[in-house]
């Protein structure tokens, strides 16, 4: 996988963490949505790092040696399944954060979690394409930030759509996309 489809791929990932942070900045006053912004964005950025990594350590430690012949069908099924994943989300409710929980840390970890597991279907088929771990890392860290912060500009306690849930859908279609590249070229 060249750079410029992996950018892609975590960009549409990273609309997961956009969308729940337009959907907690519309419940925030503006005060609580900039410091919490920032805290979500690190929080975000270091779990699906974190999981990107597992991901990449699982592959290597246990399924190089059979399934690198596959790698392209792996990347193909992980890649459509998310993609699916996420158009469903459209019409699903995302996790948000309240004002009064801008400090639950509990509740920030168990978000950023459950948004980073799909991470670990990401990491996998990179490292079984023989793709190295530090420049992809690197890229999911400032991706995941920018994609949070633009969600909490997208949002203010004035707005009467999610305009990032378009955007979601839009990704997941993007993601069925990329997943059928893989197997044609």
């Amino acid at each position: 996988m060249e750079l410029i489809p992996m950018i892609i791929i975590f960009i549409c990932l990273c609309t997961d963490n956009m969308v729940t942070a337009n959907m907690s900045a519309m419940k925030m006053d503006l005060k609580t949505k900039s410091i919490f912004s920032i805290k979500a964005g690190l929080y975000f950025s270091g779990f699906n790092a974190l999981m990107f990594t597992i991901g990449y350590i699982l592959s290597i430690i246990f399924f190089r040696g059979y399934f690198v012949n596959a790698s392209n069908w792996i990347a193909f099924a992980f890649l459509l399944l998310l993609g699916i994943k996420y158009m469903l989300e459209t019409v699903e409710k995302s996790p948000s954060f309240k004002e009064e929980e801008a400090n639950d840390t509990k509740k920030m970890l168990k978000v950023s979690l459950l948004s980073a597991t799909q991470f670990l279907f990401i990491g996998y088929p990179l490292e079984l394409q023989g793709k190295s771990w530090f420049p992809q890392v690197i890229f999911l860290l400032v991706i995941t930030f920018l994609m949070t912060i633009l969600g909490f500009h997208l949002g203010s306690k004035t707005s009467r759509t999610i305009r990032s849930k378009k955007v979601e859908f839009v990704a997941g279609l993007i993601l069925a996309v990329m997943a059928i590249r893989m197997i044609i070229l």
